[in-house]
């Protein structure tokens, strides 16, 4: 993913709007903003090489006709986005006629927030891959065009055979917009074939249509798309079913990663390690891998809590979290258990260098130093480490906890290997 900051440019006269639409985008990522209060200021930033991703632009300005500053970012080939108080019918047709993303009405304190989210909504889309399925050129070519002004990463395909054959290439394509008359495989026939691999929350399918009316979307959706767009379409409706879509894929994926996640230490949970490491040790055990299964537990961690008390424990386990994700390889599962103990599934781990990995583990965390205040705080950890597959992962887990329990009984800050 790119790491370098988008540029947006802002043309907006008005200086209380510039402001309020200054605060509101500090809150979107990666953004850099430069400011144009008139048509000239806008002209003389494009022309001295800035590369903008977007333009957010008032059409009322004081050096302007009212689509001349449209004008100016279409001939400097960046997109738009029209933020202004005045827009009627016959104007906003003519803002579509050339080219612009979308056009926000800033009559209300609501319209600020949806601003926000467009813009988000399209820097997002840099990111993410689509692809088109028709078997018309002329309408293929016009759906990826649009796709691409909404910095969507496109791909194209002229029936459903085809599509299939593009999306094992690019596995992480996130959109499809799929036609239903097709030659070799249809629309629905390809939508069936696409959800035997992919869910309706990891991948979004748009069906789209010129006949069939409400029965060939019923079909769409029953057998797997999530959207249906009849043709032709409006713009406007295909980049609001569009940017709904992404959204809705968006929210189910920030809430699976808060529920596979511990609130704390951003680490991955109990949950996601009965999901995912369930299916490692199933892979253990048709000889795909081997798995190394230690629990760690930190040493005295009451002591911390009585003596600095629960923030300092807290920035405890965030540190002994860190230090683990920097000590473990890329292949490793990791996962905070359960208070005060972390569970890791080391792959492929092997034999002659258990006892060295995880003494290493060991030694980095007692070396750590925790500031807290104007204290130094130091710990140690007890580790447990299963090498038997066992019947089950959570045998493995048993056995390792046990183990964690012989080091601690032993004297604590050591590695016990069953």
């Amino acid at each position: 993913m790119d790491t370098e900051p988008s540029l947006i440019l802002v043309v907006e006269d008005s200086t209380f709007f510039a402001s309020a639409i200054k605060r509101l985008l500090r809150d979107v990522p990666m953004i850099e903003i430069d400011h144009a209060g008139s048509l000239a200021e806008a002209r003389a930033l494009i022309d001295s090489g800035r590369r903008y991703a977007l333009a957010l632009v008032d059409i009322i300005l004081p050096d302007a006709a009212d689509d001349e500053v449209v004008e100016l970012c279409r001939e400097a080939k960046i997109s738009s986005v029209v933020f202004s108080g005045v827009i009627s019918v016959d104007f906003r047709e003519r803002l579509m006629a050339l080219g612009v993303i979308d056009y926000i009405i800033k009559d209300t304190p609501a319209s600020l927030s949806m601003l926000a989210s467009v813009i988000n909504r399209i820097l997002k889309n840099r990111f993410i891959k689509a692809l088109v399925v028709d078997d018309s050129r002329t309408a293929r070519q016009y759906i990826r065009d649009l796709l691409e002004h909404y910095k969507f990463q496109t791909f194209v395909a002229c029936d459903g055979t085809e599509a299939l054959a593009v999306l094992e290439e690019h596995p992480d394509i996130r959109l499809i917009v799929c036609d239903f008359h097709m030659p070799k495989m249809d629309g629905i026939e390809m939508v069936r074939a696409v959800r035997a691999s992919y869910p309706r929350e990891k991948l979004a399918i748009i069906g789209i249509s010129s006949g069939g009316g409400s029965s060939t979307a019923a079909m769409f959706i029953k057998h797997g798309a999530n959207d249906f767009i009849t043709k032709p379409f409006l713009r406007e409706e295909f980049f609001f079913r569009v940017n709904q879509n992404m959204d809705t894929l968006d929210l189910i994926s920030t809430i699976q990663a808060q529920a596979d996640s511990d609130y704390l230490t951003g680490l991955h949970n109990r949950r996601y390690l009965i999901d995912v490491g369930g299916k490692l040790y199933a892979s253990q055990k048709r000889n795909k891998l081997s798995l190394t299964v230690a629990m760690i537990d930190i040493d005295h961690f009451k002591l911390i809590n009585d003596q600095f008390g629960h923030d300092a424990g807290d920035d405890a386990l965030v540190a002994v979290s860190t230090c683990l994700r920097a000590s473990l390889r890329e292949a490793d599962l990791l996962c905070r258990y359960g208070g005060e103990e972390f569970c890791v599934l080391a792959v492929n781990l092997l034999p002659e260098h258990r006892s060295d990995f995880f003494e290493r583990i060991r030694k980095t965390l007692m070396a750590q130093i925790i500031a807290f205040g104007d204290h130094s705080i130091s710990l140690t950890v007890s580790i447990g480490v299963c090498t038997s597959p066992c019947t089950s992962l959570e045998g493995m887990v048993r056995v390792a906890d046990l183990a964690m329990y012989e080091a601690k009984k032993a004297g604590r800050n050591r590695v016990v290997i069953a």
